[in-house]
This record gives structure tokens, sequence and C-alpha cells, in this order.
């Protein structure tokens, strides 16, 4: 009865044939999905072995472990050099800059101070000057500003 079920669950699914189902399920022997027989099989697994074992030889004699340690070592204290030297090309060079950027602050301070002292010459100079009536000064009727309303213009020389 339950071959009776599996036959008709076959048909359904997808049209299968009663001589089929009278094959028995176990002497159905299921294909390799890659085709290979089992001598190719082994023939292939071989070969990847033998690829394999003469890739190592190789990279074993090619490179031994002790001689890339010193080498890595050497090239790491050649890099720590390089940066070392760089480093110090910077902190020069930084040092430098302080030293303009402290000379451009000093030379400004200067100018400052000649021009804060020049003008208190020049204002100094103009009280002490004798104050003149604008009639006199101009013999009439014209008029002039009063010393206190001058303005004077500074402008900076190379």
């Amino acid at each position: 009865m339950s071959q009776a079920n599996a036959a008709a669950r076959k048909r359904r699914a997808g049209g299968a044939t009663l001589q089929e189902n009278s094959v028995p399920v176990q002497a159905q022997v299921p294909q390799n999905p890659a085709g290979l027989t089992l001598p190719q099989v082994i023939s292939l697994v071989d070969k990847r072995l033998v690829t394999l074992e003469t890739f190592m030889k190789e990279s074993k004699t090619a490179t031994p472990v002790s001689s890339s340690s010193s080498l890595s070592e050497e090239t790491m204290n050649g890099m720590a050099d390089e940066f070392n030297s760089k480093f110090e090309l910077l902190a020069g060079e930084v040092a430098e800059l302080k030293d303009i950027v402290m000379k451009l602050q000093s030379y400004t301070m200067e100018v400052n101070k000649t021009l804060f002292e020049e003008r208190i010459q020049v204002l100094s100079d103009m009280d002490n000057e004798p104050h003149m009536n604008n009639e006199q000064a101009m013999g009439g009727d014209q008029a002039i500003a009063a010393p206190e309303q001058m303005v004077f213009k500074m402008t900076e020389s190379n």
C-alpha cells in the first residue's frame, strides 16, 4: 500500500510511469554530478597534492625563516632612521619659523613705538605754537581752520 501511495505521489509530481515504479529504489545508483569516475577523481586529487607539495618545498628553500626576520629588522631600523631625520628637519623648520615670527613682532612693536613718539612730538609742538587769530593770519575776512581741527595723515614708508 505504501508503494501505491509513493507511485501516486510520483505521478502527481512529474508524471512518472508505472514501469519506473516496478524497479526497486535500492537498485538505482545515483550518478556523480561532476561526471567523473572514481579513477579520475583519484588522479585529480593526486595532481593537486603533488602541486601543493612542490610549491611548499620551493617556498621553504627560497626564503628561510631566520633571514626573513633579520631582513625585517634591518628594514625597520632603516625606516626608524628615516623618520627620525624627517622629524629633526621639521623641528628645525618650526624653530626657524618661531624666530621669524618673534623678529616680526619686535619690529612691529618698534615701529609702533616710533610712531607713537612722533605723534606725541607733533602734538606737543602744536601746543607750543603761538595761537594767532584767524583774522590776523589771513588779513581780513577769510578764515582758516583752527589747529585743533587739523588732521594729519600718516603714510607708511618702505
